[in-house]
């Protein structure tokens, strides 16, 4: 009796294990990537690798009510995969209140080069520089931001 039920384990788990592999090789691919512009808190500005909102993000925090000219250098961010961001910027997206302009100055010199810029109160405002964007020479220059927060 024991070698019976024994053997019916054996077939159960056989069976089971034939099914999770026909499973494994027949899924689709699973999605690599989150939805565009996916994540990106309410109080945030979100830096994304990728054009169209995609790929790897950064949260950046702007200063409180009232902070003037604080800027954010990228060379200090890194994105969630670990990378910095310093002239890996493709996208972002501003759910803050502030001012945002986005600069080519890792080092905060005098003369930066403004690269975009996104106004006050206009959340939800994107910029894209992927493949097709009229501004794609921006795509992987921004090094800093600067915020002026009502």
């Amino acid at each position: 009796m024991a070698r019976t039920s024994f053997k019916s384990a054996i077939t159960a788990v056989s069976t089971v294990l034939a099914a999770g592999a026909a499973l494994l090789f027949t899924a689709g691919p699973a999605a690599a990537e989150n939805p565009p512009y996916d994540g990106c808190p309410s109080w945030a500005l979100c830096v994304y690798q990728h054009g169209g909102g995609l790929g790897s993000k950064a949260i950046i925090v702007p200063p409180a009510a009232g902070g003037h000219g604080s800027i954010a250098r990228l060379t200090q961010i890194k994105f969630l995969n670990g990378e910095s961001a310093d002239n890996q910027v493709s996208s972002w997206i501003n759910n803050s209140q502030c001012q945002a302009k986005f600069m080519d100055d890792p080092y905060g010199e005098l003369h930066p080069s403004d690269l975009d810029f996104t106004s006050m109160w206009d959340w939800g405002a994107k910029g894209d520089y992927g493949a097709g964007s009229t501004k794609y020479y921006v795509n992987d220059r921004i090094s800093s931001i600067q915020f002026w927060c009502p």
